[in-house]
């Protein structure tokens, strides 16, 4: 399998730590003996924070091979998947050799995590320091398991539901990776929560500092202080196993509809939602997270950097940027009215002349329109010099719209005058765990059932609506099946998570083959009329993503149709 020629990268490393003792001195290529890396407590624990900056990232903006975006790129390699480019040899989404690398690396580091002395000065330390990263890293092991199982499991050639080899060993050139089947899907679920309980039991639920009237203040600081916020913590791990479960549970992988499965997946969540503070906590920061590395949103975030290069890649071209990623009229439409109905059903508030008047105040957070201002400039995107619809080949949008939310509207990209802000990749966000828990909830309970907790999908909805701007919800009162719930939840989802990854993988989870192959929409005159700028070439089959064909000319079984 590919992943064994990931490892051959590691093979130095990983041969002292599995024994072997023949290998060069350290002054003549820099590798060390076992012996060196255990008595160097910050050696030993680079191996850990290898996994860390294996982590994601920048934006990749997955939504253009949605019916959210489409890219005015013509080598963006999402564009070109969705136009029938998506394949096993060309795999845009593939995320299985990184993966791999990381689970290395991480198995690696539990196979010597016992046998280094993390403090010299203290035995408490000495141990909980050990505890504190041995569970780090099962629970990083289970993020990187869990993106396997997003992108590469489905139903194989042999008409299984599988997912992924399943590698928890310190493996090297020596170990047999013949006989590393795929495991079934849902013993590679069992493999990630196991691996997520046992990081639970060791990890903190948020680092901070002891009160000073602690007796243990010095040895709690140096363990679990704040200088760890954004190492792994217990919500961090409590997220990866709502996901998990979520995804478990969905249409494409339960086709049973195991109600108990959704009852797993809303439960899990409403730990995260207590520890956040219940529904009183949440509130409108959330919807500009992306401007503050503090937000309370955020719940896991990578450190932050300056930089322009997102702005340069996505403000209008008369704001020298290049347009890359244009909202479709689709996405557009998605937002309700401000007092909550679908515009499709509110003739009296939704005026299709005037259609981004008495709308659901995100819509104007999110999506540039013809005639928006932004950084004191009026966007002209039907016929402007240069931001008309396609005015600029390659640089301005192709749908009428362009790119709001991520965009730091202090970033200035005049040549002469550039100026740079903070960016930050937010890895999870606390409402993540409100809409996991109102999908979950409704159909496991229905849209007003509680399952023993404090709330229900319909009061999760209302506090996510009335945050968000729909300040008089008319609509949500009428929503009375699991159907109708279903649907709103659903919108809500891709309005609030939007842009950020989620969309691309909530259609397939969803087995939507409506959506997945919905064509991506574009206005000529301001949302007041439509017309199709791209079809979505997609087969059946690709609800499930491929496993690399790499991996299949070594042996692993297919997901079916590829």
């Amino acid at each position: 399998m590919k992943v064994k020629y990931q490892i051959v990268t590691l093979v130095c490393l990983m041969t002292l730590i599995s024994g072997c003792n023949d290998f060069l001195t350290p002054d003549k290529d820099n590798v060390y003996t076992e012996k060196e890396i255990l008595k160097d407590p910050a050696m030993a624990e680079g191996i850990l924070l290898n996994a860390y900056a294996g982590l994601p990232g920048s934006t990749s903006f997955t939504e253009v091979a949605t019916d959210d975006a489409v890219s005015n790129d013509n080598s963006n390699s999402y564009r070109l998947a969705a136009n029938g480019e998506w394949k096993s040899t060309n795999n845009p989404f593939n995320v299985w050799g990184n993966s791999y690398t990381n689970i290395a690396y991480l198995n690696l580091f539990l196979s010597v995590v016992n046998k280094v002395e993390w403090s010299y000065q203290s035995e408490w330390q000495n141990e909980h320091f050990k505890a504190r990263l041995r569970a780090e890293a099962y629970g990083l092991r289970a993020f990187y398991q869990f993106r396997i199982l997003q992108a590469h499991s489905g139903i194989d050639e042999n008409d299984e539901l599988s997912g992924y080899p399943v590698v928890t060993d310190s493996m090297d050139v020596r170990s047999d990776w013949k006989n590393m089947p795929r495991v079934r899907y849902d013993q590679c679920v069992s493999r990630i929560l196991s691996d997520l309980e046992t990081a639970l039991r060791d990890l903190p639920d948020l680092y901070k500092d002891a009160s000073a009237a602690d007796p243990d203040k010095t040895d709690k600081d140096a363990v679990y202080g704040a200088r760890f916020t954004n190492r792994m913590n217990a919500r961090i791990v409590q997220m990866i196993k709502t996901r998990t479960l979520l995804h478990a549970a969905s249409p494409a992988f339960n086709p049973e509809n195991d109600k108990t499965k959704w009852e797993a997946a809303a439960n899990a969540a409403a730990v995260i939602i207590d520890a956040f503070g219940g529904l009183s906590a949440l509130n409108n920061s959330r919807l500009e997270y992306y401007l503050n590395e503090n937000c309370t949103d955020i719940l896991w975030r990578k450190d932050y950097s300056n930089s322009r290069n997102l702005e340069a890649d996505n403000f209008p071209p008369s704001l020298y940027g290049n347009g890359r990623i244009n909202p479709t009229q689709n996405f557009v439409d998605a937002f309700p009215t401000i007092d909550g109905y679908p515009i499709s059903r509110n003739p009296a508030t939704y005026n299709a002349n005037s259609p981004y008047l008495n709308r659901d105040p995100r819509l104007a957070k999110y999506v540039i329109y013809n005639g928006a201002t932004f950084k004191a400039a009026t966007i002209n995107a039907i016929n402007g010099p240069k931001d008309g619809i396609n005015m600029l080949a390659g640089a301005s949008t192709r749908t009428g719209y362009y790119l709001k939310k991520m965009m730091n509207s202090n970033v200035n990209l005049q040549p002469g005058s550039e100026v740079s802000q903070r960016h930050f990749a937010a890895l999870m966000r606390y409402i993540e765990a409100f809409l996991i828990y109102a999908e979950a909830a409704n159909e496991a309970w229905g849209p007003d059932g509680k399952g023993g907790h404090s709330y229900s999908a319909r009061e999760i909805m209302a506090k996510i609506r009335q945050t968000a701007g729909i300040t008089t919800d008319n609509y949500l009162a009428s929503v009375v099946s699991p159907e109708d719930m279903r649907q709103l939840i659903r919108t809500e989802r891709r309005i609030e998570l939007s842009f950020e990854g989620f969309r691309f993988w909530d259609i397939r989870r969803w087995n939507d083959l409506v959506k997945m192959k919905e064509p991506a929409k574009g206005t000529p005159n301001g949302g007041i009329s439509s017309f199709d700028v791209e079809n979505r070439v997609y087969e059946d089959y690709m609800i499930y993503g491929p496993v690399p064909d790499s991996e299949v000319r070594k042996g692993l079984v297919q997901n079916m149709g590829w």
